[in-house]
């Protein structure tokens, strides 16, 4: 059987649509499911904000050390720890960064999108040649569009009815944010790999930032999809996804015993469960390991 074959078994049964990319870094080798339609990113969008903050902060229009204020008006509802905090805390640009990825914060991803903007996000991955990875919305955009509301200004009381909203158990499928057709935060699993390719070969950018950029990617504090059926000497640089049925995630995965290094996207939609996406997301990831770790010289797994 092929990676390719391995990796559609590993998809029966499962109640979600997925896409898959799937390259190792040294030999070329890559497998690929549904890998060139849209998907909705969900938090994965995150890594395309932090290339982009990157290489404004490269062109000298930013800089990490920066500290901004966290206002009263700034809290976005959903992952993160920084809206628990009281306003006044001043947090640099690079830890705002950092937050934005090992714990998908969403009040420090919009808080870098005041910085850098949605059309420089679009214009940095266009000019990549990644034409159906795209930014429509802000995280408080998303959100809101996401539980039926019209966005509206950030305050304390339109964040209040937002967090009841978002927190409320109901699978919202009919949000437009769902739309394929319309312009939303969608992405590719190849494209999304060739994203990651750049950043882990360190040609995105300048070396020095692609090392900073894979250093938070490294911290990732949510370790139950790509990395979970994993050997504890893999390392894992990654980004995880979730917003109603969709759940994602996308990384490098560093081998173990000098066996080279993979990128993995892995975007699904319509799941029964959370859970389930999850463990598949897990043993999809653990399907390409084993396989470039001992069927790649053409062995049969």
């Amino acid at each position: 059987m092929s990676l390719q074959e391995n990796l559609q078994k590993a998809l029966i049964g499962t109640s979600g649509t997925f896409g898959v990319a799937v390259k190792h870094l040294e030999t070329g080798e890559q497998a690929q499911i549904n890998g060139h339609d849209l998907f909705q990113t969900a938090s994965a969008c995150k890594i395309a904000i932090l290339a982009a903050l990157f290489n404004e902060v490269e062109k000298g229009h930013l800089r990490l050390e920066a500290r901004l204020q966290i206002k009263p008006d700034d809290p976005v509802p959903g992952s993160g720890v920084l809206q628990k905090f009281d306003s006044g805390l001043e947090v640099s640009v690079k830890d705002l960064a950092t937050m934005m990825i090992i714990v998908s914060d969403n009040l420090a991803t919009d808080k870098i999108l005041e910085l850098v903007g949605k059309d420089k996000v679009n214009h940095f991955t266009k000019a990549l040649n990644l034409q159906n990875t795209h930014l429509e919305h802000s995280i408080w955009e998303l959100l809101s569009l996401y539980a039926g509301i019209s966005p509206k200004p950030k305050n304390k009381e339109t964040y209040k009815m937002l967090d009841e909203a978002v927190e409320a158990p109901i699978k919202r499928m009919n949000s437009e944010i769902f739309d394929m057709g319309l312009p939303n935060n969608v992405s590719t699993p190849v494209e999304m790999n060739a994203l990651l390719e750049r950043i882990a070969n360190k040609t995105i950018i300048s070396a020095e930032a692609c090392e900073q950029m894979i250093d938070i990617l490294k911290s990732q504090q949510f370790g139950h999809r790509i990395p979970y059926l994993l050997p504890d000497e893999a390392i894992t640089a990654t980004k995880t996804g979730t917003i109603g049925s969709v759940v994602n995630d996308a990384g490098i995965v560093y081998m173990a015993n000098d066996k080279g290094r993979f990128v993995i996207s892995i975007f699904s939609r319509d799941n029964s469960s959370h859970i389930e996406a999850e463990q598949t997301i897990a043993q999809l990831t653990k399907v390409s390991y084993d396989w470039f770790t001992e069927c790649s010289q053409g062995q049969t797994p």
